[in-house]
């Protein structure tokens, strides 16, 4: 028993959950077990194994997602990785105007060459008079967190706190905003799109600008990864995963729960994906137009229309036409398919609305 409980201590240590002046604690566990192996009505079941089996298992449930235990299959399955879900070699996937006058933004990876090229793209819609932005970080991913920071400061005012990364093994790194924008930037309208495959630094940008109260958030909750994992090999062969750096935000914490969004929209994963990658010969202000097509009258059927006679026509009754008109309206309608951007592209034209009542 007391094999185990120095076991068990250290093991605390390396997850950080120990302070030195935890003696108190660690003796009050010690005191508990022994009252429990000389008071409990069946001691004899108390072994040494179920107490520490129990006591790794309570400490494993109060940690969440801070920590896993292990077998080493699993452990060579379940590799706590960044997957890639931009496309190789894409940093800022796209930048135009819907119109009206709404600049958007996909990246798709995070990385200091998307910043030389996003500054592009805002002096260009700066020329046009753009007067909100939607970010688009969708199946965005990236691991370089100073270019996160250097993009959100695009966004922001100098000197705001934007995000800390906290280690087991190293002092903080505090991130604040530098910026070169414009006031104008840093006060229009921003709607941030954000899904389950927003990740990585990309996640941490979304999160360094919900920190500021910068924008709206929209979509599906981020990801909600730690920065970085170890494995700990354990003398039975099995293996302790512990979160070993984290990104704290001034405001909450994005590990493990994520992101979630200020307006919540429920897509598939899939048609969410189908629908940013297959709108790509078009523009976005067209893809966001839901399409009509509706059979042409010829002039029999004018005729017909004006002599009270029923018309085999979707959306056109007649005083004769006996079908209600969820019948008769046979035009076929192919609505949106992202729902998320066209919620934002709504909610924009919102704003421009009130503020021009003011």
């Amino acid at each position: 028993m007391k094999k185990l409980l120095v076991g068990f201590s250290i093991g605390l240590a390396a997850v950080g959950c120990i302070a030195d002046d935890n003696d108190v604690e660690l003796k009050q566990t010690t005191e508990i077990i022994g009252l429990l192996k000389s008071h409990y009505v069946d001691a004899g079941q108390l072994d040494g194994k179920q107490l520490g089996d129990a006591t790794i298992t309570g400490l494993l449930k109060a940690l969440g997602a801070g920590a896993q235990l292990l077998t080493a299959e699993e452990a060579k399955s379940k590799v706590p990785a960044i997957e890639a879900c931009a496309q190789t070699g894409q940093r800022l996937a796209r930048a135009e105007v819907i119109n009206p006058k709404i600049g958007y933004i996909r990246l798709a990876d995070v990385e200091q060459a998307a910043v030389s090229e996003l500054d592009a793209e805002l002096t260009k819609f700066a020329a046009a008079r753009v007067t909100g932005y939607v970010l688009d970080l969708r199946f965005a991913d990236g691991t370089n967190y100073a270019a996160a920071a250097a993009l959100a400061g695009r966004f922001l005012r100098d000197g705001q706190d934007l995000f800390t990364i906290k280690s087991s093994d190293k002092p903080p790194v505090p991130f604040r905003s530098d910026t070169r924008a414009s006031a104008n930037m840093a006060d229009a309208p921003l709607m941030i799109l954000v899904n389950h495959c927003t990740r990585g630094a990309a996640e941490v940008l979304a999160g360094a600008l919900r920190a500021q109260d910068r924008g709206i958030v929209i979509g599906a909750a981020t990801s909600g990864d730690a920065l970085v994992w170890e494995d700990l090999p354990l003398s039975d062969g099995r293996v302790l995963r512990i979160a070993a750096a984290k990104i704290e935000l001034p405001k909450g914490n994005m590990f493990p729960g994520g992101i979630t969004p200020d307006v919540p929209v429920k897509i598939d994963a899939k048609a969410e994906q189908n629908a940013m990658l297959n709108s790509t010969n078009m523009t976005l202000t067209a893809s966001l137009t839901a399409e009509q097509t509706h059979k042409m009258m010829t002039e029999a059927d004018l005729v017909k229309y004006h002599r009270g006679e029923s018309l085999d026509l979707p959306g056109v009754k007649s005083s004769t036409n006996k079908t209600n008109g969820a019948d008769s309206d046979k035009s076929k309608d192919t609505s949106v398919r992202d729902v998320v951007l066209q919620r934002a592209v709504d909610i924009l034209k919102g704003i421009r609305v009130l503020l021009s009542w003011q």
